[in-house]
């Protein structure tokens, strides 16, 4: 996105000056108007016109201290190693305003994202938090707001981690379940088979012992006859 990385490049001018008392390097030089030097958080309110939220927007207020976002508890269900699985495509914003985010809640999110991505990297900590948080207040961001909205959207997706993982837990043991059932089929079907060709060979060593019989009952009477003595 250009034109943040160009606003957090502009903010960043604001906070940090090379040794000459120029703007940093990487930096843009914002001017001051011919009336006097502007403060620095007159230039930002100035920097955040374009992007400030519309009047009437739609806000949401939750009272009470910000929750602390809590880890989802692992199911006992075997994962592959980390790193190891492309991430899915997951439509997130559904899953927040399904989990009752409304609009306001995301647009606070996203705006300080937009302005950490439009920050350079090796820009110390303490100075991205002075520039984020002195353009999210030009821009009419409540900072405390932004944070309960980032705790929100933390607890909605280990929510959402914890009923995929619910749901394939189930649809594991389901089918396990069925591997089971199929197992111990296997293990009958097999066990018949079994019996039957085992009856099947007691049959034949049966038939085996009666056709013997039967011949010699054959070979007595089909004997060549005894010459009669002199």
């Amino acid at each position: 996105m250009p034109e943040e990385k160009g606003l957090g490049s502009k903010l960043l001018g604001l906070f940090v000056e090379s040794k000459d008392g120029t703007p940093a390097e990487g930096t843009e030089a914002v001017s001051a108007d011919e009336g006097g030097e502007k403060s620095a958080a007159d230039i930002v309110a100035e920097l955040a016109g374009q992007s400030a939220p519309k009047k009437g927007a739609p806000a949401h207020s939750m009272g009470g201290p910000a929750p602390v976002a809590r880890p989802a508890p692992v199911m006992n269900v075997a994962m592959p190693p980390a790193g190891t699985v492309a991430p899915a495509n997951v439509d997130f914003d559904a899953v927040f305003k399904g989990a009752g985010m409304d609009v306001a809640e995301l647009d606070r999110v996203k705006k300080a994202e937009e302005l950490l991505k439009g920050l350079p990297e090796a820009t110390p900590i303490e100075i991205k938090r002075q520039i984020v948080e002195a353009s999210l207040k030009a821009f009419g961001f409540d900072v405390a707001k932004i944070v309960l909205a980032a705790q929100n959207q933390l607890k909605a997706v280990d929510t959402y981690v914890r009923v995929n993982e619910t749901q394939t837990a189930k649809s594991i043991t389901d089918a396990q379940t069925q591997i089971a059932q199929l197992e111990d089929k296997v293990i009958t079907l097999r066990a018949d088979i079994t019996k039957k060709t085992e009856t099947l060979a007691a049959v034949g060593a049966a038939a085996e012992n009666r056709k013997a019989q039967v011949h010699r009952v054959l070979e007595f009477f089909q004997a060549p006859a005894v010459a009669a003595p002199k």
